[in-house]
């Protein structure tokens, strides 16, 4: 799964010349943590009561955002 990430990371930035990519992810969600923070994902804050999530009702999701510059630095 990593390495499908980063070849989208790399469509994102260099063909579609994004400069912010951002994922939210379920704070019990430690497998895709992990993942988003070995790519160089960063934690910006948790989003209370962010999304309706079934009978779970209202839950609330961490924001990891990556920024172009980062990216570059990180494949070096």
């Amino acid at each position: 799964m990593t390495e499908a990430l980063s070849a989208i990371i790399d469509f994102g930035f260099d063909e579609m010349e994004l400069n912010r990519l951002e994922a939210v992810i379920m704070p019990g969600n430690t497998a895709s943590i992990k993942m988003l923070e070995k790519l160089g994902f960063r934690k910006e804050g948790r989003l209370e009561e962010y999304e309706k999530w079934g009978s779970k009702g209202f839950v609330d999701l961490y924001m990891f955002a990556m920024l172009r510059k980062a990216w570059g630095r990180s494949k070096m």
